[in-house]
């Protein structure tokens, strides 16, 4: 979902890092399947600590509170407000888990946040008046309707320059985007699953419906008055209460609400149409996520939502914003990290760049084909058969086997380190926009006649880099050699090394390092008098995680939580001319 600037939708994990979150009973895999959304330690929190509220009660109170803060504070305390930019994670979370509430009221309450703009299920509810309005009839192309209001608080504009008395000018902009844009090329182009239908809900948009099924269904509202670009959401009836199939599959259908007029007032940083196209852009691709699995990893979800962006719309570079919370400025954040209350944002974002990387070393084919490998939805034939669905790879894993015939895991994100170390001159659009360069772990160190050797050692996590810089300085050879000495973790561990070599005239050569089974080599690099500096990139791809299934312990990161195994070894690099 995109807020305030910021795109976001679903995933999970609050109270991740502290611990607080409790298994669900064994009703279904959803609840298992859905961290709860980290926003910070307040009155909630708490209340879960304490085990006054089971997860799915946490679910829905933190929901209530997005729009009825001053409501739930008031029978829990003091509430860290969550940041509007975490809304549809947490409307995800409480779809998920429904099923697990006991009280008939707080199901139909929670039915009532989750429910259509349509249906008004809250009609003394300021904030959702839509459905208390008869909505204009919706405007329809051939895979997507757009539903709207023509007075009322939620109402477009009715201004409709070029064909007076069928639809506002923003409806028919809406459905352009959405279906001629987004729909056509994320679909249709670049060949992914379409949203699930939605025809078994009870609300399905009603005119929206085919012969095919249902329609995908975009509702305009003023969300911006919640500082909400917009959102995407399931009612999808597998995962309501009394289900009698248990629905034991993680693929769901979706519907999205976005703002009504990206009016400046409230949405100052883009033009109303260029705020559009992004946020269709970014939600559509939520939707589509939900056909494949609606419960993978945050980051993973987000970043490649935010991928999406700008494979759709290339010029508007929304999300170059989320750059320097990515691993280009932030390298010793864990790319597969979530959301946490000490750092609620926006690093899931940032990690789009990941995916830039592997679009343009091979092709925007490849990130599908990591969907295909998480692919949640029921299989047919067996996982990995011809039907192409059904392996489930949890988000780290997806990408691995997508990588698995293109070097490996290890090698590629190694050298995604060292391609981030200068990334205006290795990304297609690095130079033009201006993308930030990764960040020294240290100061920069020089070598010269009088001081020949330099050591310097870190301890990375799993999925990051280090940057070390050692520069030439006076009093030596012109064709003097640096030798680099690497003492780092088992090659097993991910452990990968490479060596940037920046010479005066402007040009930049990459090296690989070698290293052995052990984590050990010795190297020398030019270092003579066309050298300006080496800088050595460390590098900890670790994709291994603690535990024989996902989703046993509770941490921010991939395999819904499960313990990395190799954080904190220790790398080291001697330099010495």
């Amino acid at each position: 979902m995109r807020i305030g600037r910021l795109q976001t939708c679903f995933l999970a994990g609050l109270l991740i890092a502290l611990g607080l979150v409790t298994a669900a009973p064994s009703l279904g895999a959803p609840a298992k399947r859905a961290p709860l959304t980290q926003t910070g330690p307040d009155g909630l929190t708490r209340a879960l600590a304490r085990g006054e509220l089971t997860p799915a009660e946490y679910a829905l109170e933190r929901a209530d509170s997005l729009f009825h803060p001053l409501r739930v504070a008031a029978r829990y305390g003091p509430l860290s407000r969550p940041n509007p930019r975490d809304a549809t994670l947490i409307l995800r979370d409480l779809a998920l888990r429904v099923r697990y509430l006991d009280s008939p009221a707080d199901q139909a309450r929670a039915a009532a946040i989750l429910a259509r703009p349509t249906e008004n299920p809250n009609p003394d509810d300021a904030d959702n008046t839509y459905g208390a309005t008869a909505e204009a009839t919706p405007l329809c192309g051939a895979n997507v309707c757009i539903h709207y209001v023509t007075s009322g608080t939620h109402a477009v504009d009715p201004t409709d320059g070029g064909d007076a008395g069928t639809t506002p000018d923003y409806v028919d902009a809406a459905l352009n985007v959405f279906q001629n844009d987004v729909w056509a090329q994320e679909v249709t182009g670049l060949g992914y699953r379409p949203p699930k239908s939605d025809i078994s809900s009870d609300n399905n948009g009603s005119s929206s419906a085919d012969a095919t099924g249902g329609k995908f269904d975009v509702y305009l509202a003023d969300t911006g008055d919640e500082n909400l670009y917009g959102y995407c959401t399931t009612d999808d009836p597998n995962f309501a209460p009394g289900n009698p199939q248990n629905y034991q599959f993680f693929d769901a259908s979706a519907y999205s609400v976005v703002d009504n007029d990206f009016a400046a007032s409230q949405f100052p940083a883009l033009t109303p149409l260029e705020n559009l196209q992004v946020t269709a852009a970014h939600e559509f691709f939520h939707a589509v996520q939900f056909a494949y699995d609606a419960g993978d990893d945050q980051w993973f979800m987000e970043s490649t939502a935010t991928w999406m962006e700008d494979e759709v719309y290339t010029d508007v570079n929304d999300n170059l914003q989320y750059l320097p919370d990515g691993p280009l400025r932030k390298p010793l954040v864990p790319l597969d990290k979530g959301a946490t209350n000490s750092d609620p944002c926006c690093h899931v974002y940032g990690d789009w760049i990941f995916f830039r990387y592997l679009t343009e070393k091979y092709s925007p084919g490849l990130v599908k084909t990591i969907w295909n490998n998480a692919d949640a939805s029921e299989d047919t034939d067996g996982p990995g058969g011809p039907d192409g669905v059904g392996r489930d790879d949890f988000s780290v894993q997806a990408v691995s086997r997508a990588l698995s015939h293109k070097g490996g895991f290890r090698s590629r994100f190694a050298e995604f380190g060292w391609r981030n170390r200068v990334a205006r001159l290795t990304y297609g659009e690095g130079a033009a926009n201006a993308y930030p360069q990764s960040r020294l772990t240290s100061s920069a160190n020089t070598l010269s006649r009088n001081n020949r050797q330099k050591s310097k050692s870190v301890h990375l996590k799993h999925q990051t880099n280090a940057y070390f810089e050692f520069k030439r300085g006076s009093g030596l050879s012109s064709t003097a050699k640096l030798t680099l000495v690497l003492n780092l973790p088992a090659k097993s561990t991910g452990a990968a090394a490479s060596v940037l070599v920046f010479m005066k005239n402007g040009t930049v050569s990459p090296f690989t390092l070698g290293i052995t089974s052990a984590g050990d080599g010795a190297f020398k690099v030019p270092f003579g008098s066309t050298v300006s500096k080496v800088d050595v990139v460390l590098t900890n791809a670790s994709t291994r995680y603690k535990g024989s299934t996902c989703f046993s312990f509770n941490t921010p990161y991939s395999c819904g939580g499960a313990k990395a195994l190799d954080d904190g070894l220790a790398y080291k690099v001697t330099a010495k001319v």
